[in-house]
């Protein structure tokens, strides 16, 4: 009889061990960041904004037409080293029904040449902290929100660079054209 109950209270044991097992099994190993490729995003991110932003120092606001809508850059913030900026997006009432497009705030750091997404629809920072990536969590953001967030933004910019057109305003002799 002894010896049904030690095999007996064993078994159950060993069976919560397993289920504890194969939870952590599910989890997959630690989100680790590509910092050489995250800094190459927000390297070529800074890049495009340069191109899209002419005479930033001086100027706030961007307009640009696309094909299906419209991009509205302005600035939010400036310091010495940093340039906060926003873009907008309008999508035309046909695109709209699709999907919204995301309002974003992006830090240009100046010293360190780099652009990095720190708010998506005003909700930031993106990506959490940085260091608790359990999911879930309350914001439902995978551990690699912030670089998916950048990769986004460096496809929306080569997007505008390609077939986008500035819209300015032309004075000749004190006339608006």
């Amino acid at each position: 009889m002894a010896l049904l109950t030690e095999s007996g209270a064993g078994t159950g044991q060993e069976a919560r061990r397993d289920a504890n097992l194969s939870r952590k099994d599910r989890q997959g190993p630690a989100y680790r960041v590509d910092l050489p490729t995250y800094h190459a995003d927000c390297d070529a991110n800074y890049l495009r904004l340069c191109k899209l932003l002419p005479e930033l120092a001086s100027r706030e606001r961007w307009r640009y037409q696309m094909p299906h809508g419209a991009l509205e850059l302005s600035v939010m913030e400036r310091s010495r080293y940093t340039t906060e900026v926003q873009l907008s997006a309008e999508a035309n009432d046909s695109e709209r029904r699709w999907l919204a497009p995301p309002q974003i705030t992006v830090r240009l750091y100046h010293d360190a040449r780099m652009a990095e997404v720190v708010a998506v629809d005003g909700r930031g920072p993106v990506g959490g902290d940085g260091v608790n990536n359990a999911y879930p969590n309350p914001r439902m953001q995978r551990a690699d929100e912030r670089q998916q967030a950048n990769r986004f933004l460096g496809e929306w910019l080569g997007h505008c660079l390609a077939s986008g057109r500035a819209e300015f305003e032309l004075v000749l002799d004190g006339r608006r054209f």
